[in-house]
């Protein structure tokens, strides 16, 4: 059974997303992601992005998020692969400079830094960026706003970030 994970897309005013940059340590190839993880027993959706958003960024208040988009994935990270079920909540957010609160072991040794991004510059960076679409389905839903259900955004063959 796939673990279920939260993933932020932290909209700034000015339609940025705000991205990890991390480093695999078993293979040492970078990548951009969205801040987010897993959802802990007994938790709600909501607590699991609170949780997260403070403990990876510091950011000690989130608005309640949209849930925007599904997907289930496969991914690769330091040699060891994770079988999720991702639900993305959408979060107007003020714009702020990241500073971790609670970082894993783990996070702490690949976590590189923050950028925040247009969704124009992550349609055409040639950056590693998770998941490699991420740009395009951030200018639909800019475009298009939040939809009244998730959009199942596919399942993806194993990714290794």
């Amino acid at each position: 059974m796939p673990r279920q994970t939260v993933k932020l897309l932290l909209i700034d005013p000015d339609d940025r997303l705000l991205l990890i940059h991390g480093r695999d340590p078993a293979t040492g190839t970078s990548h951009w992601y969205p801040v987010g993880g897993g959802v802990e027993p007994g938790e709600s959706l909501d607590e699991a992005a609170v949780r997260e958003a403070w403990e990876e960024t510091g950011l000690d208040w989130l608005p309640v998020g949209a849930r925007v988009w599904t997907r289930d994935v496969a991914y690769v990270h330091a040699g060891r692969t994770y079988d999720v079920h991702e639900d993305w909540l959408h979060c107007a957010v003020a714009h702020f400079e990241p500073a971790p609160a609670q970082l894993t072991d783990r996070e702490n040794e690949s976590i590189l830094g923050f950028r925040w991004w247009t969704a124009e510059e992550l349609r055409t960076t040639t950056e590693s960026v998770f998941p490699p679409d991420l740009g395009a389905h951030l200018s639909s839903l800019q475009q298009q706003g939040s939809p009244v259900a998730p959009i199942d955004i596919g399942a993806r063959p194993t990714t290794h970030v």
